[in-house]
């Protein structure tokens, strides 16, 4: 298999930060699966076949930096977020392709520019779509507030829309609820600001506010079975809290974390019941934990379970983590290891409630 290189840093500031991100693990409308990982000036792609897979392809991306962001809409398409170099010094602009069907080639790059008149990293861009297919972008930008760009009905992109605040932490998290608006939630120093839409393609507007400081790099975020959005993020006391305002004003304790890095959620149904799956890189090694409980019933408590994926581990940041629910109902988790080597694990399904079996490379 091809190796993901190490990312090159433009910036002291990348030292740490997620070189892949999002919805990476993907389910097409056939029913097959695709991964997807960042390589200099390219994309490298994992396809399922049959009970294996094949990969990994490299998708040409000229210019690219080792840096992904997948997004993934009820239509199946994938949306590819990255970053190529501009102009001289350390200036970056985002790039966009979609991949319309499993296998086929991307389509683009397209560039939809930066937020800053004088463009370089600010942040993690965090990238959805909303239920009638349009991608949304947002980010950090220079001025530490967040900006969120996205496409129009017709194609092209809008104008950015500067949403404000100060202070903004470098990865924000976005979610679709279940009448297919977007959510966006932005932590500063101090609090957890959320945004969200009256109608498809309308504006954002600030609609909550949470006083409470969020572990950077932690947050994410889901439409429960209710079709509400909930947020997960670490607090300074490395407890789990899941802020759903739609259901509760409070955010409430789920359990203690089990590492400091980003948490990663899936839903799924074990035993005919909906539930939400977290799992989070322990900082042990390439070792993972899983938690699962009821959907939105925190009361009920989680409990981590920790696996080890046996693999290598990198030095440029968190081990990228991906999850969703699989064509048979159960759940596959997968997991980037420092050689850029792609490792799943699946629900043993017939064995009944929630149980994860062997960490094993894509073959």
């Amino acid at each position: 298999m091809t190796a993901v290189r190490a990312t090159t840093l433009r910036e002291p500031e990348w030292t740490g930060s997620e070189r892949l991100s999002g919805h990476w693990l993907t389910r097409g409308r056939d029913g097959l699966l695709t991964a997807c990982a960042p390589a200099e000036g390219a994309v490298l792609r994992w396809t399922q076949k049959g009970a294996g897979w094949v990969g990994p392809d490299r998708l040409p991306a000229p210019g690219l930096l080792p840096r992904l962001t997948v997004a993934q809409g009820a239509d199946g398409y994938i949306h590819l977020v990255g970053m190529r170099p501009v102009g001289s010094g350390d200036g970056i602009e985002l790039v966009h392709a979609v991949q319309f069907q499993t296998g086929r080639p991307l389509l683009g790059w397209d560039v939809f520019g930066h937020p800053n008149k004088v463009p370089r990293w600010t942040g993690n861009p965090a990238a959805v779509v909303d239920g009638e297919g349009r991608l949304y972008v947002a980010l950090r930008n220079g001025g530490s507030g967040v900006s969120c760009r996205s496409q129009g009905a017709r194609g092209g992109w809008g104008r950015w829309q500067d949403l404000g605040g100060s202070g903004v932490q470098e990865s924000l998290a976005a979610a679709v609820d279940g009448a297919g608006l977007v959510e966006i939630f932005v932590p500063d120093q101090e609090t957890i600001a959320r945004y969200t839409q009256e109608k498809p393609g309308a504006p954002f507007a600030l609609a909550d506010r949470l006083d409470v400081h969020a572990a950077p790099g932690t947050l994410s975020a889901l439409a429960t079975v209710s079709g509400s959005v909930s947020l997960f993020f670490v607090d300074d006391d490395g407890v789990v809290q899941v802020w759903a305002p739609q259901r509760d004003p409070h955010p409430r304790p789920l359990m203690k974390a089990a590492g400091t890095g980003p948490l990663h959620l899936a839903p799924v149904m074990i035993e005919g019941y909906p539930c939400t799956v977290l799992a989070q890189e322990t900082g042990e090694g390439a070792e993972v934990a899983f938690a699962a409980y009821p959907a939105e019933n925190e009361e009920a408590g989680a409990w981590w379970t920790p696996t080890s994926t046996g693999a290598a581990t990198g030095t440029d940041g968190p081990m990228p983590l991906a999850m969703r629910e699989d064509s048979d109902g159960g759940l596959i988790a997968m997991a980037l290891t420092g050689d850029g080597v792609p490792m799943a694990t699946r629900q043993k399904t017939a064995a009944g409630g929630f149980a994860l079996g062997r960490w094993k490379p894509l073959v």
